[in-house]
């Protein structure tokens, strides 16, 4: 996820799912694996003067993720960003897998957030993969729920591929995926499943 797209109408749906989830199946903890990649330059602005940057803590207040936090103090939810800079895969992937493992006993949310979503093979650093969407899954404990963030794309099935990359990914109950979309972001599918008790 790049920051600099943060705070607009798709986080809207994407955190208000999210927290409904929780609610629902009663989970305590949300964790973020934002796949964070670098910014691109602040605006300029344009002036009678000539050209400026806006201040950095515009920036640092329009665009922290950490600022989500806010968010689990209002809910009650413990969010956890894991803001890891996006480079490696493999072990991106791990440390994520390493940090689900961690003993607990209470379930959670692993919330995938790509800029665009999951694909079946060949990901792109705007893409999770349905073999990782898998090796996450099977890092859960009974009772998790796997959460994957979808932008539309430019063709007309793109929501039923993007839910089959999900629900076909090796070890998932493909039938149990859930579809939540929102009217607010037509351009936006949030694909969820528990992991079986």
């Amino acid at each position: 996820m790049r920051q600099e797209w943060y705070g607009n109408d798709r986080d809207l749906v994407k955190w208000g799912a999210l927290v409904h989830l929780a609610e629902r199946e009663q989970v305590q903890a949300v964790i973020q694996v934002a796949m964070c990649r670098p910014d691109g330059e602040m605006p300029q602005l344009q002036t009678s003067r000539g050209r400026v940057r806006p201040p950095e803590a515009v920036a640092a207040h329009f665009r922290d993720l950490k600022d989500i936090r806010r968010l689990g103090e209002v809910t009650g939810l413990s969010i956890e960003v894991l803001r890891e800079p996006f480079s490696d895969r493999r072990r991106y992937f791990s440390r994520v897998v390493d940090r689900v493992r961690v003993p607990r006993e209470t379930p959670l949310v692993l919330f995938l957030d790509p800029d665009i979503g999951v694909v079946a093979e060949q990901p792109g650093p705007e893409h999770v993969s349905s073999e990782e969407v898998a090796t996450l899954f099977e890092a859960l404990q009974p009772g998790d729920l796997l959460v994957c963030y979808q932008h539309g794309r430019r063709h007309k099935d793109w929501r039923g591929q993007a839910r089959r990359a999900f629900a076909n990914a090796p070890g998932l109950p493909s039938f149990d995926v859930e579809v939540l979309t929102s009217e607010r972001a037509r351009d936006v599918l949030m694909l969820a499943v528990r992991k079986p008790q």
